[in-house]
């Protein structure tokens, strides 16, 4: 009997020492504040201007997904956006004009680590294309959607170009 209890004894030290690590961690004090970088963004993605010769012109925000620090709440917090397809943007979006031999510069608000650049063609179908945005290989409507990606989250943004 005595073997019993001593065996019960080792599996209650066990089972208390396992509960013991599955408690929560409180930081408290002068901890550093790891969202302090994102304190400054704010709530939705920077925007987007394109420049062609001496025309400026904002692009389409469309869906996005965003983080950013809630200074009331005191934590952060997310936004996920929905859109609508680049092809229904384009059927709402006036298109604007451009020449073959024209360079194309994205603005953004705030710099993003990377981003793709995609046209899209009469059926649906994306196809992706140099960040350079080389007019010369596109004649007519175009729909132009950009994918960028910040530390913070990523955004996609449409334009339409005619190009001639």
């Amino acid at each position: 009997m005595a073997k019993k209890w001593k065996g019960m004894g080792l599996l209650l030290v066990f089972v208390s020492l396992l509960l013991g690590g599955c408690g929560t961690s409180v930081q408290t004090g002068d901890q550093p504040d790891e969202s302090e970088v994102i304190h400054s963004q704010s709530q939705s993605p920077p925007p987007l201007e394109l420049k062609i010769g001496d025309d400026t012109f904002p692009a389409f925000r469309g869906g996005y997904s965003w983080s950013y620090y809630d200074p009331e709440e005191k934590l952060m917090a997310g936004v996920e956006a929905e859109s609508r397809s680049p092809h229904e943007i384009a059927n709402i979006e006036k298109g604007h004009q451009a020449d073959k031999s024209a360079k194309v510069e994205l603005i953004f608000g705030e710099t993003p680590l990377s981003y793709l650049v995609f046209v899209w063609d009469a059926v649906g179908n994306q196809e992706p294309v140099s960040a350079k945005l080389d007019l010369s290989d596109h004649e007519g409507q175009n729909i132009f959607e950009i994918r960028a990606h910040w530390k913070q989250g990523d955004a996609s943004y449409v334009f339409v170009l005619d190009v001639e």
